[in-house]
């Protein structure tokens, strides 16, 4: 008798049942819809994270301001590009912390940025900013700098 069974499952009988099979391929389709989302979707939290890195970049600028004799602040090269300068030379990229990039300018990935007319913002040795009060518009709420305080909420 014990033959007989061991025969029996030895004898081509062996294999996975049409439900493990079925239950398999609904697991890999769920981890799928899962993965793709979250590769593929407009992060909401990622649009905010990089929101508050230019705005810390943009109080960085203002700090360095404060501390120095010399007018420091942002340019903006395009609506996703912008940089760290100082005096009157807003062309000569310095390198922004945590900025990794070969030039040491700033690339944006999920925002866009309407940059400020003359597409800079440049602080005083008090941390204002030269222009009137400048807004940074994008598409995840906007950035306003104020003139005589330089407050950027």
């Amino acid at each position: 008798m014990r033959r007989s069974i061991r025969r029996g499952r030895l004898g081509g009988q062996g294999g996975f049942t049409l439900f493990e099979i079925i239950m398999v391929l609904l697991l890999l389709g769920v981890v799928t819809y899962f993965a793709a989302t979250r590769l593929f979707s407009d992060d909401a939290p990622t649009q905010a994270a990089e929101m508050e890195l230019l705005k810390n970049h943009l109080r960085y600028a203002q700090s360095r301001a404060m501390n120095s004799e010399s007018s420091w602040g942002i340019k903006f090269g395009s609506s996703t590009r912008y940089w760290l300068f100082k005096g009157a030379d807003e062309n000569t990229v310095i390198r922004l912390p945590g900025v990794e990039s070969a030039d040491g300018a700033m690339q944006l990935d999920t925002i866009q940025v309407t940059p400020p007319t003359g597409n800079k913002i440049a602080f005083d040795s008090f941390g204002s900013p030269g222009a009137a009060t400048t807004v940074l518009s994008t598409t995840a709420g906007s950035i306003t700098v104020t003139k005589t305080t330089g407050f950027i909420p």
